[in-house]
């Protein structure tokens, strides 16, 4: 499998618009959390983000769970295997995401049978690599993520920030009830 595919999306701008206002009505404590990953009132945001519902539509896209990752310090995200059952998911820019790059890793075999899972805040299992160099790891793949992108959660990945990034970088990740797993197979 592929670690991403890029989308185009002519209405990102309206999402990434209707997303923020949301954030700023319902939920703008979130702006200054200090979690890479935020779980958030998938329902709610939905009513306010008809853009967003067009776009998942004209992908035969049927929302099941929405977050936002957010980025407040100038701090590289660790490299972690999100949590399953979700492999594809698709990450959409709303902040700031100009001059950071998301980035995937193969992570070998015998490293991976050594690492134990860790329980995140929401009790599940998932794999957080922040004391391997991964710069010694093999690169799959890496992206400035400017569009959305489906991708791939189960491969190793990170977020690098760059010199001239701004914060907070605040990135949509939707799930869905029927993965789409075809654009990165």
């Amino acid at each position: 499998m592929k670690p991403y595919h890029q989308l185009t999306c002519n209405s990102l701008a309206e999402i990434q618009q209707q997303v923020l206002a949301w954030i700023k009505l319902k939920n703008s404590q979130v702006l200054s959390s200090n979690q890479l990953w935020n779980k958030i009132d998938t329902a709610d945001l939905i009513k306010s983000t008809p853009a967003l519902i067009e776009y998942c539509q004209s992908l035969d896209l049927k929302i099941r769970e929405v977050a936002l990752t957010i980025v407040n310090k100038n701090e590289d995200a660790n490299l972690h295997i999100d949590e399953l059952p979700i492999t594809a998911k698709i990450n959409i820019p709303i902040l700031n995401t100009k001059n950071t790059i998301n980035r995937w890793y193969d992570i070998p075999k015998d490293l991976l049978d050594a690492t134990r899972p860790t329980i995140n805040s929401f009790g599940k299992k998932f794999y957080d690599f922040k004391n391997i160099d991964y710069t010694k790891l093999k690169l799959l793949g890496e992206i400035e993520l400017l569009n959305p992108i489906v991708f791939n959660s189960q491969i190793a990945h990170n977020i690098v920030l760059g010199k001239h990034c701004q914060f907070p970088r605040i990135v949509l990740s939707c799930t869905f009830f029927k993965e789409p797993l075809h654009y990165i197979l």
